[in-house]
């Protein structure tokens, strides 16, 4: 019997990775697909194809009774490192995290790829790339040869990593944005959408525009 499998979510990225699981689980069976926990519906009712079983605060009661999870709380770019540091409290084992990579992506042989992560549909990683814990790669991103993307990042649908790339932890790389070769791009930072960025990005700095330049920073309180 494959093992059951709750989405941690609602809305959003919540549902776009429900709907990767539903996609793998297609092409090969690996779960059974339960339903979501979330906190924008209540027990029984319905999330798309999918039934609400619970609160998002039960997510360590349903793995101790057998089930997978694959948490998205943490993908929201606002006080990111926040709700990161929810999920780390969590008494999860790394093993109960379920990773899924839509059939239509392509990830190169030599891809590694950490716990909690989810590959959207034309997504593509080169040769030599190292993808942590909890990540999204959303459609049509490219992750540049070895680049290794932190945990808990997020790029954004059409975004690119070019070669050699440093992506720290929690980082988002906006919607169709571009970074050079050799950059780091800090923990926490924010690439917004259709930047170029040609020079490392610090921790905790927005930036925006071609060439990107400083539009702000996060302030941690």
């Amino acid at each position: 019997m494959k093992p059951p499998l709750v989405v941690v979510g609602g809305h959003g990225s919540g549902e776009i990775a429900m709907a990767v699981f539903e996609a793998a689980n297609e092409a090969r069976e690996q779960w059974q697909i339960a339903g979501f926990l979330s906190d924008i519906r209540s027990p029984g009712e319905y999330l798309g194809r999918h039934q609400v079983l619970g609160a998002t605060e039960e997510v360590e009661d349903f793995a101790a009774r057998g089930y997978l999870i694959h948490y998205t709380l943490h993908l929201n770019a606002k006080k990111k490192w926040e709700r990161v540091a929810k999920l780390r409290s969590l008494r999860l084992p790394p093993e109960v995290h379920a990773s899924a990579v839509h059939p239509r992506a392509h990830l190169d042989p030599s891809t590694e790829l950490g716990p909690g992560v989810v590959v959207c549909p034309q997504a593509a990683t080169s040769f030599g790339v190292r993808l942590g814990a909890f990540i999204h790669l959303y459609i049509n991103s490219f992750v540049g040869h070895d680049t290794v993307v932190n945990d808990c990042a997020t790029l954004a649908a059409h975004s690119v990593l070019g070669a050699r790339i440093r992506a720290g932890e929690g980082c988002h790389v906006g919607l169709n944005c571009s970074v050079r070769e050799d950059v780091t791009v800090g923990e926490y930072s924010i690439i917004g959408m259709g930047a170029v960025v040609l020079r490392d990005v610090a921790p905790f700095e927005i930036v925006g525009g071609n060439p990107a330049q400083v539009l702000g920073r996060l302030e941690r309180t």
